[in-house]
């Protein structure tokens, strides 16, 4: 597969990557990643065409259908405020497939380097802005779940590069120790609970063959008893984030009447098949849906649920071809556990992770990935 990337594109995908946490304005509007990386679509797509396989497929009609099901709500209540949510659905998809043919020329570059300057960004401000106090570090983001979310992406897509030969084995587990750290800071529970969930798996090297396998088993093993020793002997007690991991299950706002999945209780058979509308189960659970499949599925209803699903059905199966099971898990495992909690279709990051994922795992599948594509 030969080299064919661009100058401009690389640049705008570099520097779209590297402000993903900076977050200059309000949650919910145009940061200044989005800008960049809205540019970087425009100028991939209207060179190269707008690819649509299968996925691609079912997350346009994911787009078309939230147009359709956000009109007619707007509609009949008189109220066009809810049609932000179509152009979420409409960015992401344009930004993952830009991103998804960009990588499958041998974008890696730019989304590495992006990435690690991302990281030395939000680490600089830690060093800059925490004062010591024990309040929930946000970094440059606009709340600590934000952080949150942008640690379990980058977990993934730091094993991604791994993968693919952007990176070494040590260098990689390094960065991954640094995105664990910031879920670490950020005291998101999803976050933690995602990240350490999978670790086992992110960990683990894809060389050396059974020796190597031995070696990562013992270690895992040595890691585990040396953390439940500690906890058990209360040497942990003192950290902030076990304190808000030991408390999961007494919060309230760990509940899933508190989360939002039951609000499509309060519709009828036409509103659970065809969606409530995002301003309906705002009104009703008197917040957005904290579930990335349940606000879908309370939003859009079974229809809409079964269109995004037929994309994240696609993406599972390539991965799991392109990179094994523990690819799988490793790669679509932390962002999928963060969403049982949360709503993580408008996070950019997600979407870029989607899209050179499912390109990487293209490119295994087909023809074995090129390391000469990522120099």
């Amino acid at each position: 597969m030969g080299i064919n990337r661009p100058l401009p594109e690389s640049i705008l995908l570099f520097l779209g990557v590297a402000l993903l946490p900076v977050y200059a304005f309000g949650s919910g509007g145009v940061q200044p990643a989005h800008a960049v990386l809205a540019l970087f679509a425009g100028v991939v797509l209207i060179r190269n065409g707008i690819p649509m396989p299968y996925w691609a497929q079912f997350l346009f009609a994911t787009c078309v259908y939230v147009l359709f099901v956000e009109s007619f709500y707007a509609i009949k209540e008189s109220s066009s405020s809810q049609l932000i949510n179509v152009v979420y659905y409409f960015y992401n998809f344009f930004l993952c497939v830009s991103v998804f043919s960009f990588f499958r020329r041998g974008g890696g570059p730019p989304i590495a380097v992006g990435s690690i300057a991302a990281v030395f960004l939000v680490l600089g401000s830690y060093l800059l802005i925490s004062d010591g106090t024990g309040v929930r570090f946000t970094a440059t983001f606009n709340n600590p779940n934000q952080l949150g979310y942008f640690s379990v992406c980058l977990v993934s897509i730091f094993y991604l590069l791994y993968r693919i030969g952007s990176f070494n084995y040590l260098f990689a587990i390094a960065l991954i120790g640094v995105a664990y750290f910031l879920s670490i800071l950020s005291l998101s529970k999803a976050a933690m609970v995602a990240n350490f969930v999978v670790a086992i798996f992110v960990l683990k090297p894809a060389f050396g063959g059974c020796r190597m396998t031995a070696l990562w088993v013992v270690g895992i093993l040595s890691v585990l008893g040396s953390l439940y020793w500690l906890y058990a002997s209360g040497d942990m007690s003192d950290y902030r984030f076990v304190g808000r991991l030991e408390g999961m299950v007494a919060e309230n706002d760990s509940s899933l009447e508190a989360r939002g999945y039951l609000a499509f209780l309060e519709g009828g058979f036409a509103q659970n098949l065809f969606g409530l509308g995002s301003a309906k189960a705002v009104e009703l659970v008197g917040h957005e849906v904290h579930s990335t499949l349940g606000s879908i599925f309370t939003y859009y209803g079974l229809f809409g649920l079964l269109l995004f699903s037929g994309a994240l059905v696609i993406w599972a199966r390539t991965l799991w071809q392109g990179f094994g099971l523990i690819g799988l898990i490793s790669l679509a495992g932390p962002v999928m556990l963060y969403g049982l909690t949360h709503n993580g279709t408008r996070f950019a990051t997600f979407w870029i992770l989607f899209g050179a994922s499912i390109a990487a795992a293209r490119t295994r599948i087909n023809c074995g990935w090129n390391k000469q594509d990522l120099k």
